[in-house]
């Protein structure tokens, strides 16, 4: 095991990196649930087509935006 490259990883900013993971994952599910299973929220009348289509959409564009703003900071910590 290399712990000369673990050790320059702080606690705190690893949790972050993993906590902004977590976040990203969720949101990118949340996306595919609302635009791959229309049939799930059928019986809600508040969540209609179009509010399911664009929830989804922006689910998904802010998912992608929290895993390439993890990846940049693992990227920037890599260098360093």
């Amino acid at each position: 095991m290399n712990f000369e490259k673990m050790r320059k990883y702080n606690g705190t900013k690893l949790m972050s990196f993993m906590w902004e993971s977590v976040m990203a994952v969720i949101f990118i599910v949340l996306c595919i649930i609302l635009l791959l299973f229309p049939s799930y929220f059928q019986n809600n009348p508040v969540i209609t087509g179009g509010l399911r289509i664009g929830l989804g959409i922006v689910f998904g564009l802010y998912g992608l935006a929290k895993v390439y703003k993890a990846y940049t900071k693992m990227k920037v910590k890599d260098d360093e």
